[in-house]
């Protein structure tokens, strides 16, 4: 019994240190997405009455052809950009993370060098971006133009919508894929030297040291990548919001779903289109916070069967 005391004693300056960060948590966490929960229930402008409308935010969301068809339309791009970013992203990500744990030439240099996009704001990626692959002014455009190419076959870049996806896809890549890649090294960093050097003894090369060796131990690590990624492509917005506009361009090649709940909820921008409605905005945003539990659930039981597996 004294030594349950005891332990129990020995632990509680621990809770001290961590309550103000759980304080910090549940009021801008879980408060906030508490009531987004309920509000998806109701019909509220932000300043009059909040009205309770049982179901009738989801009938208006995946009821009505339009509202449904946008929504639809912004969900699709925003798992097309999932999809991008764990087939090119990630192998990308493993393997510049690989290139460094093996300590290439000037590694350190190439370490910095990398992480150097992820300290330039979105507003200044895009406004380079905007600089480089404008219709009418860009540089690549004018340079194309200097070689010959004639001004009406000229690409339109981020007017086109066949283009203008691709485009923010590199611009994701070069601008945060960075954060992938340390995850993924500093896990590499935690494998067994022991385990490494028993391979050399068996004659694997650095291809089977890395995919019978490393790969498998950096399993956790490259849980959290994946994870991020789905949050990231799920809420997925000021990028595409700098470079396309509020609807995301004419078609809503660039549109996602964040997108969508900010018109929602904040209007469009012109003083004809502010039909501000914040529990529409909250159904938008209860909805797809359920998309990505189940995206999570789903991806966290496939990868504990391949590590069941590989057991």
């Amino acid at each position: 019994m004294e030594k349950a005391v005891k332990k129990k004693k020995k632990h509680r300056p621990y809770i001290w240190f961590m309550l103000p960060g759980l304080i910090f948590y549940c009021a801008f966490m879980i408060v906030p997405l508490i009531a987004n929960f309920f509000l998806s229930f109701a019909s509220w402008n932000g300043v009059g009455e909040i009205s309770f409308v049982g179901l009738d935010n989801f009938t208006k969301l995946f009821m009505n052809p339009e509202n449904a068809s946008t929504y639809w339309n912004a969900f699709g791009n925003n798992i097309k950009f999932i999809l991008c970013e764990y087939f090119i992203v990630v192998p990308i990500q493993v393997g510049t993370a690989y290139l460094l744990y093996s300590k290439i030439r000037w590694h350190k240099f190439f370490q910095a060098m990398f992480f150097l996009p992820y300290v330039l704001s979105t507003a200044v990626i895009a406004f380079f971006a905007t600089i480089f692959f404008n219709a009418s002014f860009g540089i690549v455009n004018k340079v194309l133009i200097a070689l010959g190419v004639p001004r009406t076959a000229v690409p339109g870049w981020l007017a086109d919508s066949n283009m203008a996806f691709p485009i923010l896809v590199g611009l994701a890549i070069w601008s945060s894929a960075v954060i992938g890649m340390l995850i993924i090294l500093s896990s590499m960093k935690g494998v067994s030297h022991e385990t490494i050097e028993a391979s050399m003894i068996d004659g694997a090369g650095r291809f089977k040291q890395f995919l019978y060796v490393i790969l498998p131990d950096i399993g956790p690590g490259m849980t959290n990548v994946l994870v991020l990624d789905i949050i990231w492509g799920i809420t997925l917005f000021d990028l595409p919001y700098m470079l396309a506009g509020t609807f995301g361009g004419a078609d809503g090649t660039l549109d996602f779903v964040n997108m969508y709940f900010y018109r929602t909820a904040f209007g469009s921008g012109s003083a004809s289109s502010l039909n501000i409605d914040l529990g529409y905005a909250a159904t938008i945003g209860t909805v797809t916070f359920v998309f990505i539990l189940i995206f999570t659930s789903l991806m966290n039981f496939a990868l504990g069967k391949i590590k069941v597996w590989n057991e």
